[in-house]
């Protein structure tokens, strides 16, 4: 067993103590930011998609243990179908149907007719995020099969990359100095400009959650993770790579 450590969300306690679906404005403001990172992250699924396809980036929420992206949202379908079929011109049957089988919402409809959506956030009901958490070494065989184990981890990804981390604590520094989202990025630009490249292990843990439930909850749950893995304590920010719509 590794030794106790505290695994944290690099954001203003107080969004902490939203839900998701409340803080899904803050998220989305964060993982909509087009940053200038150091690192490109491409997992399996990019690498090994057919065809020349123009790739789209988010940019994660940086993290003690790395960075935390939140790659899904899913939504309850009754109200929600109804009023993007007046969006988009369709018939809610269909867009009920799409989201009854699990279509992400980001599918199925332009960023544009999102956007005029009122309150997305309250439609939301579950999400697939990803704990991007640097490594002091490669996980064992045995490591990777407890992971699999814990109830909401769908899946686990071990790359071997160069990464660019910081001290947490300078991180924390621009946080407190910052009092909009925006600025506090633009400092994480500058601040990342000098990190230092470091070759290593980076696991991708996926996994699913309750959308009515607090992002402390959710840095609970990957705090428990951390204790049991040989995690590194370093921030990393990166352009994490996703398939096009």
């Amino acid at each position: 067993m590794e030794e106790a450590r505290e695994y944290r969300v690099l954001i203003s306690d107080k969004v902490k103590q939203l839900t998701i679906k409340e803080a899904y404005d803050y998220i989305d403001a964060i993982q909509s930011f087009t940053g200038d990172w150091p690192l490109y992250l491409a997992p399996k699924e990019v690498l090994e998609a057919e065809g020349e396809r123009e790739l789209e980036s988010i940019t994660p929420i940086p993290a003690t243990y790395g960075a935390l992206a939140f790659l899904e949202f899913y939504v309850d379908e009754e109200e929600l179908a109804e009023k993007l079929a007046r969006l988009v011109g369709a018939r809610a049957v269909h867009i009920r149907g799409a989201l009854e089988r699990g279509v992400p919402l980001h599918r199925l409809a332009p960023t544009h007719v999102l956007e005029e959506l009122e309150g997305l956030g309250k439609y939301i009901v579950g999400y697939l995020f990803e704990a991007g958490i640097p490594l002091r070494r490669r996980l064992t065989g045995e490591e990777v099969s407890k992971l699999k184990e814990v109830p909401w981890v769908v899946e686990v990804e071990v790359l071997e990359t160069v990464m660019f981390g910081v001290e947490p604590r300078a991180v924390e520094i621009e946080l407190k100095r910052s009092y909009y989202v925006g600025e506090y990025l633009r400092r994480l630009e500058r601040l990342f400009i000098n990190a230092m490249p470091k070759r290593g292990s980076l696991a991708l843990i996926r996994g699913t959650g309750d959308a009515s439930k607090t992002l402390e909850h959710l840095e609970a749950l990957l705090g428990e993770l951390v204790r049991g893995i040989p995690a590194e304590e370093l921030t990393l920010m990166y352009a994490r790579l996703v398939l096009p719509i």
